[in-house]
């Protein structure tokens, strides 16, 4: 493949990048495109967006500072021209829509830090938060109830792992209170009673400092003493979660990628 072959393939998926996730950064088109995030490969990322952008195929717009604003760098988005020619190479932009300006206009620190995750993956396989929200993916949703009360709980993002598993993730970008923690729990619960389940794990990334403390949480909530009044059952349950069902992680703002931590 010669040069102007790279840069034509490195512009249709910086495209459908831009397709999945309504807009992103810089930063997140190096990691997701190139497979890194050093200075060359944000080089390379930066003249094909200028080069988008010249063509109107897309816009920009700058956001603030913090990992959970793309660090004050420029977001990006399809324009009319530029989601039509994604269509040209893929499914186009989610619900059929004309132009991601909407989306741009309307960005927010949670889309930001999940367009960040969703970039950091490792997997070929996933879906962005957009496309989880506009019910474009495999699970969107999953509905459980407790004491005869019905919930439904919505990832952030879904993926398939190495071992061709489903993994719902969960973008830790601030601090979850105990009874949105509760909440959590009670839907693992429900989710893993069966170890049939489509869904392998739930991943925790943690995005910012104050969201550090998740893993050692779930740890507290799901691990019981025999005389701490639960049932067997569920004690038996609540081992296996956090053993086997829960990932917890941390994201560098800087290089976009994901660092195990201990439960």
């Amino acid at each position: 493949m010669n040069k102007k072959e790279q840069g034509s393939t490195y512009r249709v998926n910086t495209l459908q990048l831009l397709s999945a996730v309504g807009y992103a950064s810089t930063r997140q088109v190096a990691r997701r495109v190139w497979g890194r995030c050093d200075e060359p490969a944000r080089r390379m990322a930066s003249r094909t967006l200028r080069w988008l952008l010249v063509h109107r195929l897309v816009v920009a717009k700058r956001d603030g500072v913090g990992v959970n604003k793309a660090n004050n760098e420029l977001l990006f988005a399809l324009t009319q021209l530029g989601v039509d020619e994604a269509r040209r190479h893929g499914p186009g932009l989610v619900s059929n829509k004309k132009h991601a300006r909407d989306y741009l206009r309307h960005s927010h620190d949670h889309r930001t830090a999940c367009n960040s995750v969703y970039a950091a993956l490792p997997y070929i396989d996933c879906w962005s938060e957009l496309e989880v929200r506009t019910g474009e993916c495999p699970i969107s949703s999953f509905h459980y109830s407790v004491d005869g009360m019905a919930y439904s709980k919505i990832p952030d993002l879904i993926a398939i792992d190495e071992d061709g598993c489903y993994e719902w993730l969960e973008v830790e970008n601030s601090w979850r209170s105990e009874k949105d923690l509760m909440k959590v729990v009670d839907c693992m619960r429900a989710m893993f009673s069966r170890e049939s389940s489509d869904i392998k794990r739930m991943h925790f990334v943690v995005t910012v400092a104050g969201a550090r403390t998740i893993g050692q949480r779930l740890k507290k909530r799901l691990t019981h003493e025999n005389d701490s009044g639960w049932s067997a059952p569920v004690r038996m349950l609540d081992a296996r979660i956090i053993a086997q069902h829960v990932r917890v992680s941390v994201l560098d703002a800087q290089t976009l990628t994901l660092h195990g931590v201990p439960i």
